[in-house]
């Protein structure tokens, strides 16, 4: 039997890989499908962002940099000076990732000693599951909070003994799964916590320019001193099978972590940079992605207000966080409707500590007339 690194004994499927396994088998039996379970939006990337990839690519393509080209930098810091009124520097404060779940991961490799004691890293629960799984790779301690009815995260709340063991904290604002977003004071109340207790704090920001009111802010606004913030172009440009995204903040982190993605390569195409080097540059085609999400949400709001059923996510993201509204468990629920062909995500496949059991999470990812279609075939459920 082949001797293999320990971690895989403690590995579970991957959510969405068993969504997607059970997906398939009700799709094999001839339903149709309306897939709300991974936030993949069918809205493509714009005309432009394409047409720049497409130039990019040379006959002979060499090596890219770790750091990226000086222009998709230049970008990025445009783009932060637009939305968060933020002058960085291209050289000190930015780098660009292969997407932001690559920057996740591989984020606690920068401060985990696995033989130390004080090697926790702390992150909301329910959360993105690659919090945990990249603390389980670098040999850290996963401490999840469990969230309440409001899902505001509140890290100050830990007893000390916790913190001052911990040497990171993830900060997810606006929220997956509940859409969730944390006020500027809270963000600030965090920072201060974590430079007070020597803890690496870093924002998974995502979902910033995915919002339904006023434009969340950034832990950024905090000052950058232990903080770094994570962004991507996924939903934001409909660029999900790019991999593109960037960190931003403390320029002693921005070293380490170039030094870190040099060893295996970790280096985003130069076709890609490219691609990316527009997409920041423009702010139209992402109001009008808000604007499709917004309706998309409509339609479902409409339903369950109608119903008096529980649901977050008005705020922010491209997700629905629904609470379960009957007695059923929020995956035997997820089953029910999959049976009718409405592909939706079990809360508890956010959450490592049994944590968001009673919800189902809802991604705005087919078409406005699937939308409706869904809500019709719903209702004749109840």
């Amino acid at each position: 039997m082949p001797r293999l690194n320990p971690i895989f004994d403690q590995l579970t499927t991957y959510p969405q890989q068993a969504l997607n396994e059970r997906k398939a088998q009700v799709k094999l039996a001839g339903k149709k499908i309306y897939d709300f379970g991974i936030g993949d939006p069918i809205e493509p990337a714009p005309e432009f962002v394409r047409q720049a990839l497409r130039d990019a690519v040379q006959p002979r393509c060499g090596y890219p940099k770790v750091a990226g080209s000086v222009e998709v930098r230049k970008s990025i810091c445009d783009y932060i000076q637009r939305r968060f009124a933020l002058t960085i520097d291209l050289e000190k404060h930015v780098l660009p990732l292969s997407g932001a779940k690559e920057g996740v991961f591989h984020m606690p490799l920068l401060v985990i000693d696995p033989n130390a004691e004080d090697r926790t890293i702390v992150f909301p629960d329910p959360g993105y599951p690659a919090y945990h799984r990249g603390a389980l790779f670098a040999g850290g301690i996963s401490h999840p909070v469990a969230l309440g009815r409001d899902y505001i995260f509140r890290p100050w709340n830990l007893d000390e003994d916790i913190l001052k063991k911990t040497r990171l904290l993830w900060l997810n604002s606006p929220h997956n799964p509940s859409g969730v977003v944390m006020s500027l004071d809270d963000l600030q109340r965090v920072a201060d916590l974590c430079r007070k207790y020597d803890i690496l704090c870093v924002s998974d920001e995502t979902y910033a320019d995915i919002y339904d009111s006023e434009p969340p802010a950034s832990i950024l606004q905090t000052g950058l001193e232990n903080v770094l913030a994570i962004h991507s172009l996924s939903k934001r440009s409909g660029m999900t099978g790019y991999r593109s995204g960037f960190v931003v903040g403390d320029p002693f982190w921005i070293q380490k972590l170039y030094t870190l993605r040099a060893n295996p390569g970790l280096v985003p195409q130069s076709f890609i940079n490219a691609a990316a080097q527009v997409a920041w540059q423009d702010d139209e085609h992402v109001a009008q992605r808000r604007e499709i999400f917004r309706e998309k949400k409509k339609i479902f709001l409409a339903f369950f207000d109608e119903c008096g059923w529980e649901v977050l996510g008005r705020d922010a993201t491209l997700y629905l966080w629904l609470r379960v509204p009957t007695k059923q468990s929020g995956r035997d629920y997820a089953l029910r409707l999959l049976k009718e062909g409405i592909v939706v995500s079990p809360g508890d496949m956010f959450s490592v500590a049994n944590n968001g059991g009673d919800y189902i999470r809802l991604a705005m990812v087919p078409s406005l007339e699937e939308c409706k279609a869904t809500v019709d075939l719903w209702r004749s459920l109840r």
